[in-house]
């Protein structure tokens, strides 16, 4: 899906749902759209403010609250009580391996794992709308790091 159609489907949904279409509003998607990478909203709002000083912070953490309620953005807890968004607007579902010592976000997919959920769901009568799965762990780097007598583990 290119990234104008990606914004029209979410103008469309913020209107119909009693949200200005402003233009920091605006700013803001297209911002929060371009980007493949996990974000915090801090980034987000240092990226709109390049483009645009005016930028509220206050607006910036409304309309992420309102994008990740609709599913265009998925929120993730990082484990150091952060938090991290990333785009899911037309991508293929993945799930997350966060390590609780450097930060990193590992996506992965597992086919074996989303038949299982499935099963489980049908077992119990149940229909997934959608589902998210976070792994919270040490990283090869960090294990490394810490075996050898390294620090590393400031979360990111």
């Amino acid at each position: 899906m290119k990234p104008e159609q990606e914004q029209r489907i979410v103008e469309e949904h913020l209107r119909k749902n009693g949200f200005r279409w402003t233009n920091q509003r605006a700013l803001i998607v297209r911002s929060a759209l371009a980007t493949h990478e996990h974000f915090t909203a801090d980034e987000l709002l240092d990226r709109c403010r390049q483009l645009d000083a005016r930028v509220s912070r206050a607006t910036v953490y409304r309309t992420l609250a309102v994008l990740e309620e609709a599913g265009f953005v998925e929120g993730l807890d990082t484990g150091d009580g952060g938090r991290k968004f990333e785009h899911v607007l037309g991508h293929e579902h993945h799930d997350h391996m966060v390590c609780t010592a450097c930060g990193t976000i590992f996506e992965f997919h597992d086919v074996e794992l989303e038949r299982r959920q499935e099963l489980a769901a049908r077992r119990l009568g149940f229909r997934i709308e959608r589902h998210s799965l976070r792994i919270y762990g040490r990283c090869q780097s960090c294990r490394s790091a810490r075996k050898n007598g390294g620090s590393r583990g400031a979360a990111k």
